[in-house]
């Protein structure tokens, strides 16, 4: 179909097969508005494409994640869930209980090593240790006596030493007595090297059991718990996600193409999922390149590497937006290529 304005009704609008239309100037502009109209919408798609093309050649818009400051509690040992005090959403005290595990093998293991009942005394050794004692006193005694009576010839110097060879033969039955009766504490109490490493081992066990109790280390909100009580844990299992009170951090995603625009201090504009705008700025350049995070809008190219960078609300966040890996958009300022030199990179703004 051909367009043609160029006519003769173009020329006198108001002559219709020789007659003169009072209405024709208006029947011709309303035919030329519904072709322009037509026109539009045939060229909306390309206008839209090109529009875009020049919108993004102008200003710089880029996928971003929201990253709030968690502190993660993972259970160092297996165990089992004995209670959670804490729910998801709630607020918690420094030294407040988060957790507590239990570890019954522990358990079980320490009162293994529980030491003998210490406070039975044997009453029959104590009895022949006394009496063996009381017998070398006076065999002691009677040492002296027959020195003494030796010294004045009423005696002969055999008879004292006869003497004292009992004392002895006292003596060193004493000091079998004492082995016997220590072979048989022993029996009771056990190796006194043993009971040293038995008491090792159970300050250890106390140790590691003492570690199953979890308490916050600073104010802070229960993000996520992961396990309920009486579940079974092992060694890094995650139990529950703590909510730190600091401003979450937003970490923005550019082509390595676009790593001039990523300078420290550059002011950026974040707009939120209720469609408000709000003002960011960079914190550092990007030290690391990874895969665009699930749920962002791919627009990196099909490999999907992107430029990680760091960046800060100037404003506090209102706690409603306080999620944890929240998708947003950030657009940087306008900018006019040709009008930097190659090389250069943008000034930091204030």
């Amino acid at each position: 179909m051909k367009v043609r304005f160029a006519s003769s009704k173009e020329r006198s609008p108001d002559q219709e097969n020789g007659l003169k239309v009072l209405y024709g100037p208006s029947r011709r502009v309303a035919y030329k508005l519904r072709w322009y109209l037509i026109l539009l919408l045939v060229g909306s798609p390309l206008l839209w494409v090109f529009g875009r093309l020049g919108f993004d050649a102008l200003q710089l818009e880029v996928p971003a994640q929201l990253s709030v400051a968690t502190t993660e509690l993972r259970a160092l040992d297996s165990g089992t869930v004995q209670s959670l005090p804490v729910k998801a959403g709630q607020r918690v005290q420094p030294g407040q209980l988060l957790v507590q595990l239990d570890n019954p093998d522990w358990r079980l293991r320490m009162q293994q090593l529980q030491p003998a009942n210490q406070t039975a005394k044997d009453r029959l050794g104590r009895s022949a240790k006394a009496l063996q004692l009381d017998s070398i006193g006076l065999q002691g005694q009677m040492v002296d006596l027959f020195r003494s009576l030796q010294q004045q010839g009423a005696i002969s110097t055999a008879e004292l030493l006869q003497s004292k060879v009992q004392l002895n033969g006292q003596r060193l039955g004493l000091l079998d007595l004492q082995r016997r009766l220590r072979l048989d504490r022993f029996q009771v109490e056990g190796d006194p090297i043993q009971n040293l490493r038995d008491q090792r081992e159970r300050d250890w066990l106390a140790t590691r059991l003492r570690q199953l109790s979890f308490r916050a280390s600073e104010l802070g909100r229960v993000e996520e718990v992961l396990v309920n009580p009486g579940e079974n844990v092992g060694p890094g299992t995650l139990l529950m996600r703590i909510e730190r009170p600091r401003e979450p951090l937003l970490w923005i995603y550019l082509k390595p193409a676009h790593a001039l625009e990523a300078q420290p201090g550059n002011l950026l504009e974040v707009r939120m999922p209720d469609g408000s705008w709000r003002q960011a700025q960079v914190l550092q350049q990007a030290d690391l390149a990874r895969r665009l995070p699930p749920g962002l809008h791919n627009a990196l190219g099909s490999e999907g590497l992107a430029l990680q960078v760091p960046a800060r609300f100037l404003q506090p966040l209102p706690p409603l937006w306080h999620v944890d890996q929240l998708p947003l958009q950030v657009r940087f300022p306008f900018r006019w290529p040709w009008l930097r030199p190659a090389g250069a990179s943008p000034q930091p703004r204030p």
